[in-house]
């Protein structure tokens, strides 16, 4: 009996050393991020992904990219999913060690770090009905004019710099589109590949047109400045999706979600 009780509690220690050794990164992100992180029927909150697993009830480009670039440095990932404003405070709280895909702006600089490495590409678009007569000459064209915008998004620095410019919240790009459709707005501001994307889902392409792009970003892992181990964390996913890049895993990924 004592030897039996011995075993167990050595292969309890042995278990709990291979725990305490392992790699562990703890990751927030939204879900409404359509092709780049989204839901694929039921989301999984808080889930644990170790190597060759993949996520339940979610997925996108820039998730395929996050995940197969940690995994390949030999990370388990704690995924935790939720709207914009709070991922984003649980990476200011310390509760997450990186947020992503977030956009460069001087506000954020501040407060973190950024990988060298980006996660995808944010090209700002006002959307306009079809009708409209807008005669787009820059951000001056839309003084006096409500625009939405989702609650809680980078624009950049142009963006944030306008005044005279009506700016309204909406929470879903759809809710967005639709009270563009009602003339409620008179345009909505969005990420060009996310809302085109949204438009393709529903047949809603020919309903808008799109005024040219006034600014754009790389979206980007980033970790508090303060964290000990951020830094090690964003040059892994660096290293990592180098690796995708050298071996064509990262083509394959950019086939799976772009190819017409």
């Amino acid at each position: 009996m004592r030897y039996i009780v011995f075993t167990i509690l050595f292969l309890l220690a042995i278990s709990s050393l291979s725990y305490a050794g392992e790699k562990i990164v703890k990751i927030a992100t939204l879900i409404d991020y359509a092709p780049f992180c989204m839901a694929e029927g039921k989301v999984k909150n808080n889930q644990i992904i170790p190597a060759g697993d993949d996520a339940v009830g979610f997925q996108g480009y820039s998730w395929d990219v996050l995940r197969d670039s940690f995994h390949g440095m030999g990370y388990t990932i704690h995924l935790t999913i939720t709207p914009w404003k709070r991922a984003m405070q649980n990476v200011k709280t310390g509760k997450v060690d990186v947020l992503f895909p977030t956009g460069k702006n001087s506000e954020r600089q501040k407060v973190f770090n950024y990988s060298e490495e980006s996660i995808n590409q944010a090209n700002f678009i006002v959307y306009v009905c079809e009708d409209s007569q807008i005669e787009w000459k820059g951000l001056e064209s839309l003084k006096g004019l409500k625009i939405g915008v989702k609650r809680g998004f980078n624009y950049g620095d142009k963006w944030k710099a306008t005044d005279g410019i009506k700016k309204h919240d909406v929470t879903t790009i759809l809710q967005g589109f639709k009270m563009l459709s009602a003339k409620r707005l008179d345009g909505f501001l969005g990420y060009e590949y996310n809302w085109d994307y949204i438009l393709k889902q529903e047949n809603w392409s020919i309903k808008y047109r799109k005024l040219p792009s006034f600014d754009s970003t790389p979206e980007y892992l980033v970790a508090l400045k303060n964290n000990p181990n951020g830094k090690e964390i964003l040059n892994a996913f660096d290293t990592g999706k180098k690796r995708l890049l050298k071996n064509g895993r990262l083509d394959i990924i950019k086939n799976k979600w772009f190819k017409n």
